[in-house]
């Protein structure tokens, strides 16, 4: 394992129509083969120490492990083991259109959002034509793609999507009793339709002493509702304001005097249950809070930041991409596919075509799971083997935490008890 610090219908799912053009098939090198494939972790700060060294069986040496890549990213490229070599995997099968990825959240992650293609495509021309370096800690536009995401929490997993409706964001305002807050959040009462994004920038742009001077008094105000004092003049859910006042003293936990923490009580504040799926569209404001869950996204390293983070931030640019209109956090219940004696097959259906993910649950039978390309079993143990162009494939034995990648189309069959994740292009 190495540490950096820095098709639908193929699994039973059908396409679902969507805004987003689609993304080549990954190329494939020689016949199928059915191989261990070694992920790359990424320390970043925000990540577990336990969470995926628990999941791979590997000793924690105490420092954190944000994210497992199962991909062929040629930032943190997951190796394949082939004759004894551990070779990248695109070597193997060319540069894969999605990245898999295990996401482990101790802390919050940056307020952020994805261009759409035509977005992404103008943003890149444009950081070319300045003269940016593509690596550089101003860039903005890395590459020409989207960046849809879509997140299956395997732990409660705590995220912050979507603009949440306004009469709630006034009412959890209302109810923290802070005058600066009140204040910054005026726009949003006088105008409801438009005001979240007058909010956003009066936020996200206000001078350093006023804003520290606003998280302070916030802070201050999440910790009297905390400490058991009563609100005043509130309408909403109950709920919303108790999430709230813990939402502050986490991001306040992890981001000290940050203005996005008082920016994230726009967004819906939403916790998945096991199984439950979070899409990530282009163009809406989002954060993951907390949480262990499998992540697949289309490959891209396209992010728009606006708060809750150290790296560059552009707040102009991230306003110009974003989507204000007030919606419901995207929640995806997993859709049944096939069930049996065997075990089951299920999926959460997305509108691009960029990646599928489908889960199968084992039950000790064998279990025909269509033609993934990226496997990543997350309990107990199964048997994974394959036929293409009539020959077999394999078998190759998959304990928890360990990957295989599907080198060329095949008919992947399961054997066994455990929960194997399954991704795959969805053209």
């Amino acid at each position: 394992m190495t540490r950096n610090t820095a098709s639908s219908t193929h699994l039973g799912v059908p396409p679902t129509p969507g805004n987003c053009q689609a993304t080549p098939p990954p190329a494939t090198v020689g016949p199928a083969r059915l191989l261990a494939l070694h992920g790359a972790e990424q320390a970043y700060a925000w990540g577990s120490p336990t969470a995926i060294p628990d999941l791979l069986g590997t000793p924690a040496d105490g420092d954190p492990v944000a994210e497992l890549w199962l991909g062929t990213h040629p930032v943190a490229p997951a190796l394949a083991e082939a004759d004894g070599v551990r070779l990248p995997a695109a070597d193997l099968v060319g540069p894969l259109p999605f990245l898999l990825k295990v996401l482990a959240a101790d802390k919050a992650l940056s307020l952020q959002v994805h261009p759409d293609l035509d977005q992404a495509r103008a943003g890149y021309d444009a950081d070319e034509a300045a003269g940016l370096a593509v690596d550089g800690p101003e860039r903005r536009y890395r590459d020409r793609n989207h960046k849809p995401e879509l997140v299956v929490a395997l732990t409660p997993f705590r995220a912050l999507a979507g603009m949440r409706d306004p009469a709630r964001t006034l009412a959890v305002v209302a109810g923290l009793g802070s005058p600066a807050l009140a204040a910054a959040f005026r726009p949003l009462a006088d105008d409801p339709r438009s005001g979240t994004a007058t909010v956003l920038r009066t936020l996200l742009t206000m001078p350093a002493q006023p804003a520290r001077a606003l998280v302070r008094e916030l802070i201050t105000a999440a910790g009297r509702l905390r400490g058991g004092e009563s609100p005043t003049g509130v309408d909403g859910p109950p709920d919303d304001l108790g999430r709230a006042a813990d939402l502050v003293a986490r991001l306040a936990a992890a981001h000290p005097g940050d203005v996005g923490i008082a920016a994230a009580l726009l967004l819906n504040d939403v916790t998945l249950r096991p199984g439950e799926g979070l899409f990530q569209p282009a163009r809406m404001l989002h954060a993951y809070v907390a949480g262990l869950g499998i992540e697949i996204m289309a490959t891209s390293d396209n992010v728009l930041r606006g708060g809750l983070t150290p790296k560059h931030i552009d707040v102009d640019e991230l306003l110009r991409i974003l989507d204000p209109t007030p919606v419901a956090a995207p929640l995806l219940t997993p859709r049944t596919l096939r069930v049996g004696p065997s075990g089951l097959l299920r999926g959460w259906d997305v509108p691009v075509t960029d990646f599928v993910l489908t889960e199968a649950v084992l039950a000790g039978g064998r279990l025909a799971v269509g033609r993934p390309t990226v496997l990543l079993v997350v309990d107990g143990e199964v048997v994974a083997d394959a036929t293409a162009d009539g020959k077999p494939v394999g078998p190759l034995t998959l304990r928890r935490g360990a990957s295989a990648l599907v080198t060329a189309p095949a008919e992947v069959t399961l054997t066994g008890h455990g929960r194997v994740f399954l991704a795959a292009h969805g053209g």
